[in-house]
């Protein structure tokens, strides 16, 4: 998915007992958390440096990614 400035849908999984976890990946370095992430309010992903983000299956997830400059693409692969 293509993230630039203005924060951007990158995942959403649905309820229980969808998902465990979620990989993310990015181009650049992002920013990822729940809509209207920001660089300064999100969890930091650097570049071509996968990070695993737990989900807990009780509840719909939704993450947007952000970048401070430019765009990245920021890819996902959801674990079950």
């Amino acid at each position: 998915m293509a993230t630039g400035t203005t924060a951007t849908a990158i995942f959403t999984s649905g309820p229980a007992p969808d998902n465990d976890s979620v990989l993310i990946s990015s181009s650049a370095a992002a920013f990822v958390g729940p809509s209207g992430v920001t660089t300064t309010t999100g969890f930091p992903v650097a570049a071509n440096t996968p990070v695993l983000i737990p989900t807990t299956g009780a509840e719909s997830l939704q993450l947007f990614g952000v970048v401070s400059t430019g765009t990245a693409t920021i890819s996902y692969l959801s674990i079950s």
